[in-house]
């Protein structure tokens, strides 16, 4: 024979749990209506379950997601930092041998670059 398991404490169930028993089981004939009820219970566990499992796996894929995206946005600030660097090493190169002159030509492709990071980080969305 089947033995009887008792309920918690009231103490220890949360305010819904104790609502929807307090609901579904407050008189002598919805006792006897415990089996199905039992079962009702057990097919929303199995439900919450299947959806706590389907949100873990949209998670999964979106971190993935977004830790790609992240990975190309620090890929495309070490490309503009390189050009960056690439061009203030011209442009000291040439302010040296032309005695300031070659500054003033370099400045509109510094802007240019500049303005290319600019727009990088405000698509990524970093100040």
């Amino acid at each position: 024979m089947d033995s009887l398991q008792s309920l918690p404490p009231l103490s220890t169930l949360s305010t819904s749990v104790s609502s929807a028993l307090n609901a579904k089981l407050g008189t002598n004939h919805d006792l006897t209506q415990a089996p199905s009820i039992v079962a009702e219970f057990l097919t929303q566990c199995d439900d919450l379950e299947r959806n706590l499992v389907h949100l873990n796996r949209t998670l999964e894929s979106n971190l993935a997601s977004y830790a790609s995206f992240s990975n190309r946005i620090g890929h495309l600030f070490g490309i503009v930092n390189s050009k960056l660097t690439d061009l203030g090493s011209s442009v000291c190169l040439r302010s040296s041998v032309s005695d300031g002159e070659g500054l003033g030509e370099e400045l509109p492709s510094l802007a240019k670059e500049v303005a290319r990071v600019e727009a990088v980080r405000a698509y990524a969305g970093r100040p």
